[in-house]
């Protein structure tokens, strides 16, 4: 008698229950990772695990399994919409919590770093700001001259699109009728200023530019080989700045030295000049190619850290740095007045601090004044808009999940989605609001030029070429005519701080009010104007926070950010150093010490009397840790893609960390085969289209291979005589078997490139995409994106 499968959910007289199995989920656990992973893809990771929960307890109790709800009902909707909520509970507090861990991580691996030290060790720190002081009244003396001599009467920071740009700050004509680009969607970099830009000339100074610092060497040893090489007179070292490191180059940083002016040598205007002998002289060479003979190969010495050759050339700044594009809801009336509210206080702030008695906010706010007074504020140049709605878009409710913004990152608002949100207002600034602009525009233009700090991207650095390498050209506002109504209302919330106002929460609110739902109105999920006003909303909520963590850093929740105060720190950290042995036996663990006491409150006692060292390093640590998290320009330690505060590109062949936006299951192949048998609630995670088959006893592999995913490679023989038919192992050709020609008894070229559909198959099993398909490699030789072409000097890729 055979008997029947062991997996059939039925009961068979004379048949032993089966001992249940451990279940596995197909999804790498999120807490293990050494990144913080997606909403997306932690999503999943938590539905897998609540399915092989209830599967277990349905296997312990012995319940049938409940019926799966009909999707798109309103009822399963709401369902849904319970499960994200309880996801985003859970998301937030993995997200504590890996923070945390990593922030400790990172402290321990690079507090010792020079870079390091001169962020975030107060004594190292305060002295490095001393010698800013210096740069920094020459960079305001400069700003106050161009201030009074009208340099900035017509600046702006307003942006108009290029397709109605003449190229000079005014708009094209359009013929009647003809559609503007109000209702267009722009993209980061679709702006250009609508007044001819202003040139900061502290820029075009002659510059070297050092190609590659080690971590180990330190800014005073630099400065020492600077002036011993360079000298400190007429062409020689004035001040020298550093980049943040980066990440992807084993936290190597690279500089820029400046030289103080000296007179270059005339160009001949007769062309070439010869000698008495009749041969052609070499060209004088200018200030910063002298002081490149002077120093470019030499060496650093430091008898500690070990010697550093220094690689120069010749730095030449962009001729045309890009501006990029800020949201929308920068260009609402409510949004300029906070923002003008929080560039006051900054510039309050760093002048505070700085210990000048500058005042640059009364100036600005005089020089505006005096403006208004002789007519000279008058509204930016932009197209009428066209008051036409678009047609309607809308997202399924997995990929909604990644509306949370990423830091530094900016993007478009795809206007339209009916009668109230397509629609645009055909409004004017007044005299109010075009001042509160200006005055807003040149504090901003004050903060980049004085302090070197952008913003919009919140950071500060030590010289206006590492802010030019960050952020090249500034930002951008919007024309305002690009808002819609339910932008408005956005910008309007975002600005006081109220939450996001979404449809879902006002149709909860007209419900709570005693007004009914249409008990026939069929469930909308979100629209794409909608997920993109909301990561709008959070970039902007997140620019604010970080705004404040430099404003009012005491107020900030330190856990949060991945810190803890430092004697809740302390106390917690304490407790690994301590055993209790019996009820009136306390075993002290500080290194090198096995003391015994009686009570916990004598071992704490001991600690503070007999190794105030170790406990004073120990706290150290910790104020390390929190000086790091607080800082709203740190260096991401899970990222070293261009969106890290670095803001370095990534090197040739190397892929960003972390999981993609959107990430779902049907697209991203993790192992060759699963089984997904008595899960038939999960259809996300059956991306084979029942190419493998998960017993009861577990989701495991085809074929009982334990290994993880990977690159699947194919075209190789497998079993019997099957040529290799393929160029290389990611042919993209359709799956032919045996390599025959089409019609061969395999579907037609083109078809039939993945069971379920899959974006990277070509074959019964999924397969990998060219990114997945290289992850986990050592890579062999990479480009060196900070490496200028050529001999001396060169442009560096901004």
């Amino acid at each position: 008698m055979v008997s029947p499968p062991a997996n059939i959910d039925r009961y068979v007289p004379g048949q032993e229950a089966a001992v249940p199995q451990s279940f596995v989920n197909p999804i790498q656990d999120p807490l293990k990772l050494p990144y913080q992973v997606g909403f997306s893809y932690f999503g999943e990771w938590w539905r897998a695990n609540e399915k092989i929960k209830e599967e277990k307890e349905r296997l312990r109790t012995g319940r049938r399994r409940e019926p799966e709800r009909v999707r798109g009902t309103r009822e399963a909707q709401e369902e849904r919409d319970k499960e994200k909520a309880k996801i985003q509970v859970a998301y937030d507090a993995y997200k504590e919590d890996l923070q945390a861990k990593m922030a400790q991580t990172f402290v321990k691996l690079h507090k010792d770093e020079q870079w390091f030290r001169e962020r975030y060790v107060p004594e190292i720190r305060d002295g490095f700001r001393q010698q800013l002081q210096e740069p920094r009244r020459e960079a305001y003396a400069q700003w106050e001259q161009d201030l009074n001599n009208g340099v900035f009467d017509d600046f702006s920071l307003e942006g108009i699109p290029k397709s109605e740009s003449n190229g000079a700050g005014g708009v094209v004509e359009k013929e009647e009728g003809e559609a503007t680009a109000a209702n267009e969607v722009l993209g980061v970099g679709d702006l250009v200023p609508v007044s001819s830009d202003v040139r900061d000339d502290s820029l075009y100074q002659p510059t070297l530019l050092i190609k590659t610092i080690a971590p180990s060497v330190s800014r005073q040893n630099l400065e020492a080989f600077c002036k011993e090489y360079l000298g400190e007179g007429e062409g020689g070292f004035k001040w020298l700045s550093l980049s943040d490191p980066n990440p992807s180059k084993r936290f190597h940083r690279i500089g820029w030295i400046m030289l103080n002016p000296a007179p270059e040598a005339p160009a001949s205007e007769d062309g070439d000049v010869k000698d008495e002998d009749g041969d052609i002289k070499p060209p004088a060479l200018s200030t910063a190619e002298k002081a490149l003979e002077a120093i470019n190969g030499k060496t650093v010495k430091d008898e500690q850290r070990g010697d550093f050759i220094c690689h120069v050339g010749v730095h030449n700044p962009p001729t045309n740095p890009r501006k990029k594009a800020l949201w929308d809801l920068f260009s609402a009336p409510e949004r300029i007045h906070k923002d003008l509210e929080l560039a006051t206080d900054l510039i309050h702030k760093f002048e505070s601090d700085f210990g000048s008695d500058f005042n640059a906010s009364l100036h600005i706010e005089e020089h505006v004044e005096q403006l208004r007074a002789n007519g000279q504020i008058q509204p930016a140049v932009t197209a009428a808009p066209a008051k036409k709605p678009k047609a309607e878009r809308s997202l399924d409710a997995d990929e909604a999940m990644d509306a949370e913004v990423e830091e530094g990152e900016e993007g478009a608002v795809d206007e339209g989605e009916d009668e109230d949100e397509g629609m645009v207002d055909d409004e004017v600034d007044d005299i109010d609001l075009l001042v509160a602009k200006k005055r807003l525009d040149l504090s901003i233009e004050y903060l980049r030029r004085t302090f070197n700090f952008c913003f919009f991207c919140v950071f500060e650095s030590d010289s206006i070429h590492e802010l030019t390498r960050k952020c090249p050209g500034g930002h951008l506002r919007r024309p305002r005519s690009t808002l819609s109504s339910t932008a408005k209302a956005v910008a309007r919330a975002s600005a006081n701080g109220d939450p996001f106002p979404s449809k879902k929460r006002k149709e909860a609110e007209d419900v709570e009010e005693g007004e009914a739902p249409e008990a026939e109105r069929k469930f909308k999920t979100s629209s794409k104007t909608e997920q993109q006003l909301q990561r709008a909303y959070n970039w902007v909520k997140t620019f604010e926070e970080k705004i404040k963590q430099i404003l009012a850093p005491d107020t900030v929740d330190l856990r949060k950010l991945g810190g803890k105060p430092v004697e809740d720190a302390v106390n917690d950290e304490l407790g690994k150093y301590v055993k209790q042995e019996d009820e009136h036996k306390w075993r002290c663990r500080v290194p090198e010490c096995t003391k015994l006491f009686k009570e916990d409150h004598f071992w704490k006692k001991h600690v503070e009397k007999r190794h105030p060292e170790w406990l004073e390093k120990l706290k150290e640590e910790f104020e390390l840790v929190n000086a790091y998290v607080i800082d709203p320009a740190h260096i991401a330690p899970s990222r070293t893609d261009a969106n890290s505060n670095g803001h370095f590109p990534p090197s040739g062949g190397q892929q960003p960390t972390g999981t993609p936006r959107g990430f779902n299951l049907q697209n991203y192949a993790m192992n060759s085969m699963l089984n997904f048998g008595p899960f038939p609630a999960m259809p996300l995670l059956n991306m084979m289209g029942g190419a493998g088959n998960m017993n009861a006893a577990g989701w495991q592999h085809g074929g009982g291979d334990e290994r993880g995913g990977g690159p699947i490679r194919r075209g190789g023989p497998q079993g019997g005589n099957r040529p290799q038919n393929r160029s290389h192992p990611y042919d993209r050709r359709g799956n032919r078997p045996y390599g025959g020609p089409e019609g061969a008894g395999g579907p037609p070229a083109g078809r039939g490139r993945g069971v379920a559909g899959n974006r990277w198959g070509d074959g019964g099993v999924a397969a990998a995409g060219p990114r997945e398909a290289v992850q986990g490699r050592t890579l062999k030789s990479y480009e060196d994106l900070d490496q200028v072409s050529g001999g001396g000097g060169g442009e560096l890729n901004y």
